[in-house]
């Protein structure tokens, strides 16, 4: 397996009018409801496939899809479609979504609870949008209830997550993204959610992961980025050899890529994150094998 940080050209959309992709009621282009129908304005200009003037894309590019909770029943939440500048729709009765002329490029496609995220988990998965490509989701992305929620304190400190996973987590090293992640109350302390899934049914396309994920948790503090990475311990319920390794992936919405949190090795019966490798971001992780 290839391990990289999957650094991938951004291609600008929509207006300038949300740059912080945090609308509750339209996307970028001024559009409310389940179905976007512009391609945008974008603040990169024509040279990226984006139309400076706000006017509709002509690519014939789309994305359908449909988000559900873990119950099986419609989940009603903002999916944003994102690349420099986002594009947020609410999805129908159904938990039916559409994005029509979409210009071709890279993308960050998140679905979104705004009613609870400290415990709802966030999906978060990237991809590309070819010129022509008229796109459907093979399967429903999936909401969780987180199944943990710890309040952290000012120190660094063990927290028991969902599915046997212990992680040092260390609040001095935990950033926020300004465009993605939700605010704390008025003081509020940070802290960490997470929900373990099974891989099979994460609900993400997951494009652009290479290898076998075998362990999936969605996490939280939504898109928070750890500066340095938390180190982690996992039960080996996975059934690996003695000295396995397993890579460790985290989705990213500020850098739009897979983030490389490094390797974990099978040693006593555990899964023990190497030296200066862990947790990267509170989001999608992923542990990958070859």
């Amino acid at each position: 397996m290839r391990r990289s940080t999957l650094h991938f050209a951004l291609v600008a959309l929509s207006t300038a009018a949300l740059a912080a992709c945090g609308s509750a009621s339209s996307d970028d282009t001024g559009n409310t409801g389940t179905t976007a129908t512009d391609g945008g304005g974008s603040d990169a200009g024509a040279a990226d496939g984006g139309t400076t003037d706000g006017g509709a894309s002509t690519t014939g590019v789309t994305l359908n899809g449909q988000v559900l909770l873990s119950d099986g029943s419609p989940a009603n939440v903002q999916v944003r479609f994102c690349a420099s500048l986002c594009r947020s729709i609410f999805t129908d009765d159904a938990g039916n979504f559409e994005y029509l002329n979409v210009d071709p490029g890279h993308y960050a496609l998140e679905a979104i609870d705004l009613s609870d995220q400290k415990n709802m988990a966030s999906p978060l998965d990237l991809m590309s949008i070819a010129d022509g490509e008229q796109r459907v989701l093979d399967t429903p992305i999936i909401v969780y209830p987180y199944q943990t929620v710890s309040d952290l304190g000012a120190k660094a400190q063990q927290v028991k997550l969902d599915g046997g996973l212990t992680v040092m987590a260390d609040p001095s090293v935990m950033v926020a993204s300004d465009a993605n992640s939700p605010a704390l109350a008025d003081g509020e302390s940070d802290y960490v959610s997470s929900v373990r899934v099974d891989p099979g049914a994460i609900g993400l396309p997951l494009d652009e992961v290479q290898g076998t994920v075998v362990a999936a948790w969605f996490m939280g503090r939504f898109s928070v980025a750890l500066t340095t990475p938390w180190s982690f311990t996992l039960a080996d319920d996975l059934g690996l050899a003695e000295g396995a390794q397993v890579h460790v992936l985290a989705s990213s919405y500020d850098e739009k890529s897979w983030l490389d949190g490094g390797t974990a090795t099978v040693a006593g019966g555990q899964i023990v994150s190497d030296d200066g490798s862990g947790i990267p971001v509170l989001s999608t992780v992923l542990l990958v094998t070859e």
